[in-house]
């Protein structure tokens, strides 16, 4: 009997498949091998946790979750995709989108040039620079500078940079100091509505290093580049600390609102 590919069979219908039933499961050519499977063995991966083999560096290797529009009622254990994000549901009441965070952390110092320009704190991918769609993004970052100026000063964070992206309604707070990292002097903070702070940035001292914290939110409205830049009040080759680093993560289109069970 000639072998039938399983595209070319007519459609059966009111037959039921037992456990040993065996189903064709590839276009075979190779006759010396097997391409069937028990319907048992369907069975097993279908109420089993499946093992996804390991995928490669060609498209199409690995998993993906197509977008489409979200349950209107959230499902327990349901992993969702449209076209802002990834959600993940725990259960009923816990519906949150999955981070997919962007991130750059100096694994070694970095010289800045010594100069008062706008400087890319990070250099390594060589531009510092990330490339964002439109969307909701929020933002993080620690940055140490050392070997500075010690004129009274220090410096201004531009957190868009020479960046050619279209950003709107920032928000952020920024924590930190014009001093040395183990003083016991109280640290300072500035509320940028703008995508730079003032320079100074802190109220200006006559220290070397600077450490700051800032964390808020912006908005994308013209898809572009983003490099989180500093520029210091007074020239030196200051040097940007080993685990400084900035991440964002976009949240959502650039009018979202809200994700979870909120009324």
């Amino acid at each position: 009997m000639a072998d039938t590919k399983i595209s070319s069979l007519t459609g059966v219908s009111g037959g039921t498949l037992a456990d040993g039933d065996k189903v064709a499961i590839a276009d075979a050519s190779d006759l010396t091998a097997s391409y069937s499977a028990t319907f048992a063995n369907i069975k097993s991966y279908v109420n089993n946790a499946p093992a996804w083999a390991a995928g490669s560096a060609s498209a199409g290797t690995w998993p993906t979750i197509g977008s489409g529009t979200v349950l209107t009622s959230p499902i327990a254990g349901t992993i969702e995709r449209d076209a802002n994000c990834i959600y993940a549901t725990t259960d009923t009441g816990n519906r949150g989108y999955v981070p997919v965070r962007h991130f750059i952390r100096c694994n070694a110092t970095r010289t800045l040039p010594n100069d008062t320009n706008e400087n890319a704190i990070f250099n390594s991918p060589t531009n510092g620079r990330l490339t964002l769609e439109t969307g909701t993004y929020l933002f993080e970052m620690v940055i140490g500078i050392t070997a500075m100026s010690a004129t009274s000063g220090n410096a201004l964070l531009d957190v868009l940079g020479a960046g050619t992206a279209t950003c709107n309604d920032w928000l952020y707070a920024v924590i930190g100091k014009d001093g040395t990292l183990v003083s016991v002097a109280a640290v300072l903070g500035t509320m940028p509505v703008i995508q730079s702070t003032p320079a100074s940035m802190f109220t200006a001292g006559t220290g070397a290093e600077m450490w700051f914290f800032a964390q808020g939110s912006f908005t994308v409205t013209g898809a572009g580049t983003l490099i989180p830049s500093i520029d210091l009040v007074t020239a030196a080759a200051a040097v940007v600390a080993i685990g400084s680093y900035f991440s964002c993560e976009r949240i959502g289109d650039t009018s979202v609102v809200s994700v979870g069970q909120w009324d």
